[in-house]
């Protein structure tokens, strides 16, 4: 790889797009070194501080760093503490799916500027859009261009816009009752989880359900199909990597029969059972080995100036290959693997629009589908696991000393935008090393010596873009949403 690139385009916070002979890069800023900042502190606190990672999969980082401890020191978790977490889990992709697609993604198709027009009859929206009419024309048509949409359909997009607002209340409420407060979640302990469950929690989180049927049906996929149907191209664009993982709930064999998650690989055409073996290349990455022992992370310290290298983010690699995470993935391992899919027309929908069989189909439209889609089969998820719930037994297991662990352990969580691990090695209780690669570190990862790219890097030079052109902008942009990528997730 040459070192000739030049900075193209600010793509998300700290990240930027270049240019090589290879294709577009995506650059990252620097790493906020989480990992080695962890070194000499309790587990407790990385529980908390991994949530800091990113908002939208705090809960997430928070069940995986939970999970390393207790198989670091072999605790065990009480059963309504391990769906209480599942539910908690479970809210908080619902959350981040609705906030991710309605007010990060759409903005790419609808633009904002058009609310100006909004010719609907609800009351707010049409007080918002007549003062809106008020302001300066420049302000609103700043990141104005041509869209495809009916004024019907844009009205439309509009009011589900706002209805979402009342969902994200909603499961916010619910998740704060959980877990304390949100999005700092507090509530998740080794054992279980501290929340007292009563019946008057499980009577407000069942309130909460209902309501939530008022604002989320299948009908949101038809949201997405008014943007496929008005950018057909999506179908095609931004085609992603041919392997695919999900860790489920981190089980060596398939997942729990309640859970949602199958866990598994799909690698150069064959669906193989889940293993927590993960490489990390640093090739391109501005990490060198230590000078010293205990220095860093894992005995990586930083190289700001390594000749050949662009990216904060390092390279993660299963056998060898680059993987694809998040909502597609676990859409496909989960219908490779027979698992009960809850909306059977969400895959046959998918390669309609892709015209792709679905292990070909994680293209933009793709991904969007089987993001809005989990949103859904989460929904319903959870009404199953409140009837699992049992106020008469504890939410949390004490049976032995969770401050006094050592050992290395693994746990692992489906965030999101994909997989989650956290590899911790503690001393009493204290840990010495911790590892962590994010749902973005997979999807985002530089290239590896011998030349593969991770999925967002293969997405963006699927298809010819210039970044000086302004439509090719908001393309790149669209597929990089499409990953639900976070570069602060990322780096640690």
């Amino acid at each position: 790889m040459s070192n000739e690139k030049w900075r193209l385009y600010r793509v998300e916070g700290g990240a930027s797009l270049a240019s090589g002979p290879d294709g577009l890069y995506l650059e990252s800023g620097p790493s906020r070194f989480i990992e080695h900042s962890l070194a000499g502190r309790p587990q407790l606190e990385a529980i908390y501080l991994t949530q800091q990672i990113t908002a939208d999969g705090g809960v997430a980082h928070a069940l995986a760093a939970v999970k390393a401890w207790e198989d670091a020191g072999g605790l065990s978790v009480a059963e309504n503490g391990r769906v209480l977490r599942e539910l908690l889990h479970a809210l908080s992709i619902i959350h981040a799916h609705l906030r991710q697609y309605y007010y990060q993604a759409l903005p790419d198709y609808l633009p904002p500027g058009t609310l100006k027009e909004y010719s609907g009859f609800h009351p707010d929206l049409r007080r918002i859009s007549q003062e809106i009419s008020r302001k300066s024309t420049t302000h609103w048509t700043r990141f104005n261009f041509t869209h495809p949409f009916t004024e019907a359909e844009v009205n439309h997009l509009w009011e589900q816009s706002y209805r979402i607002e009342g969902a994200l209340v909603v499961l916010q409420r619910m998740m704060a009752a959980l877990g304390g407060k949100f999005p700092q979640i507090m509530s998740i302990v080794p054992g279980g989880v501290s929340v007292r469950l009563s019946e008057a929690l499980l009577l407000r989180l069942r309130d909460g359900q209902n309501e939530l049927r008022r604002f989320i049906s299948r009908e949101l996929i038809e949201d997405v199909n008014i943007v496929l149907k008005g950018y057909p191209h999506l179908g095609k664009m931004g085609k992603g990597l041919t392997n695919f993982m999900c860790v489920g709930e981190g089980e060596s064999d398939a997942a729990l029969e309640s859970s949602l998650f199958p866990s598994g690989f799909y690698l150069e055409g064959k669906l193989e059972r889940f293993t927590s073996a993960a490489t990390e290349s640093i090739e391109h990455s501005f990490y060198q080995l230590a000078q010293s022992p205990g220095h860093g992370r894992r005995g990586l310290q930083a190289a700001p100036g390594k000749e050949n290298a662009y990216s904060w983010i390092k390279a993660p690699r299963h056998a060898g290959h680059a993987m694809e995470s998040g909502p597609f993935s676990r859409l496909l391992i989960a219908y490779l693997s027979g698992s009960q899919i809850s909306d059977p027309t969400l895959v046959e929908s998918i390669q309609q629009k892709t015209a792709q069989a679905l292990n070909e189909a994680n293209t933009v439209g793709g991904r969007l589908l089987a993001a809005i889609g989990e949103v859904v089969g989460l929904l319903d998820h959870c009404e199953i696991l409140l009837d699992q719930l049992d106020p008469a037994q504890p939410a949390i297991l004490n049976e032995s000393d969770p401050l006094a662990s050592s050992g290395e352990g693994i746990g692992h969580a489906e965030g999101p935008a994909g997989t989650i691990r956290h590899v911790v090695t503690l001393d009493g209780g204290r840990i010495v090393n911790y590892d962590i690669i994010g749902p973005s570190t997979w999807n985002g990862s530089p290239r590896t010596p011998n030349g593969k790219t991770g999925g967002l890097e293969t997405a963006l030079n699927h298809t010819d873009l210039d970044p000086e052109n302004a439509e090719d902008r908001l393309d790149i942009s669209r597929i990089i949403h499409s990953f639900f990528f976070s570069m602060s997730d990322a780096i640690h």
